[in-house]
C-alpha cells in the first residue's frame, strides 16, 4: 500500500508537469521510481515510458478540446519520432551516457535563455504551420533524432518538441505544447511495447502512476490554457533550466542522459 501511495504521489506531480509544459512527465518518473521506490535505472526508464502514455494523453485531450493541437505538425514530427523511439528503446544501456548529457545539457540551456528573451511578436501571431513538403521532412528528422534520443532518457520528447515548436517554427505556445504532446503518445506508445515485451515495466508502479497522472495531466493542463503565453514560456524556460542543471549534477549513470 505505501508502495502505491508513493507511486501514486510521484503520477500527480509528473501528471500535471505534463499538462502544465506539454512534456511527458519522465522528468520526475525516472528520478522518482529510482529515487523513492528504488528501481533499477533501465527498469525505471521502462516503467516511465509506459506510465508517460496515459499521462500525455490525459494532457493532450485538454489542448485538443481547446483546439490547441496542429495535427499536421504532429503527424509528420510523430512519423519520424515512432521509428526513432522503436530505435532507442532497443539500443538504451549500449550507448555512453557522457555524449548524451552533454549534448543535452547544451539544447536545454539554449533553449531556456532564448525562451526568456521571448519570441517577435510577428512570429508570435502562427498558430498553424504551412504545409509543405521541406517542413514535412524537417519535422520527421525532428523526430526521429528526439524520438530515438529521449527514448534512452525515458522521457516522451516534449523537452525538445515545444522549443522547437514554439521558437524555431513560430506555433503559439499553447499550441506548441498540446502538438508536443500529441507527439509524445506516439512515441511512448511504441517504446512502452518494446520495454514491456524486454521486461523492464514494473507493470504494478505504472498503474498506480499512470491512474494518478491522469488527473494530473488534465489539471497542468487547465492551468496551461488560462495562463498568458508569455508566462508559460518563461515558466518552461525555467524547467529547462533546471533539468540542465540537474543532469549536470547526475553521476554514474549508464542508461540516462
Amino acid at each position: 500500500m505505501r508502495r502505491t501511495l508513493i507511486a501514486a504521489g510521484i503520477g500527480l506531480a509528473a501528471g500535471t508537469a505534463s499538462g502544465l509544459f506539454g512534456i511527458g512527465g519522465g522528468l520526475i518518473y525516472v528520478p522518482g521510481l529510482v529515487l523513492l521506490l528504488h528501481v533499477s535505472q533501465h527498469r525505471a526508464h521502462g516503467t516511465s515510458s509506459a506510465a508517460v502514455v496515459v499521462t500525455a494523453a490525459a494532457g493532450m485531450a485538454r489542448f485538443l478540446v481547446a483546439g490547441a493541437v496542429d495535427w499536421w505538425a504532429a503527424a509528420m514530427l510523430a512519423i519520424g519520432a515512432i521509428l526513432g523511439a522503436s530505435v532507442g528503446a532497443r539500443v538504451m544501456g549500449r550507448i555512453p551516457a557522457i555524449w548524451l548529457k552533454a549534448i543535452f545539457v547544451t539544447f536545454a540551456l539554449v533553449a531556456a535563455a532564448r525562451l526568456i528573451v521571448g519570441v517577435p511578436d510577428s512570429v508570435e501571431l502562427l498558430t498553424r504551420l504551412p504545409h509543405s513538403w521541406h517542413l514535412a521532412l524537417l519535422l520527421a528528422g525532428v523526430g526521429l533524432l528526439t524520438g530515438g534520443f529521449m527514448t534512452l532518457l525515458g522521457l516522451g520528447g516534449g523537452l525538445v518538441y515545444v522549443p522547437v515548436l514554439a521558437l524555431g517554427l513560430g506555433l503559439q505556445q499553447h499550441t506548441a505544447q498540446g502538438t508536443s504532446l500529441a507527439v509524445v503518445v506516439a512515441t511512448t506508445v511504441t517504446a512502452a511495447w518494446i520495454h514491456l515485451k524486454r521486461r523492464r515495466v514494473d507493470v504494478p508502479a505504472a498503474a498506480a502512476l499512470g491512474t494518478a497522472g491522469i488527473a494530473g495531466g488534465l489539471l497542468g493542463s487547465s492551468i496551461a490554457l488560462a495562463l498568458q503565453a508569455g508566462t508559460l514560456r518563461v515558466l518552461f524556460a525555467a524547467l529547462l533550466a533546471g533539468v540542465a542543471l540537474l543532469m549536470l549534477v547526475r553521476k554514474g549513470q549508464a542508461s540516462s542522459a
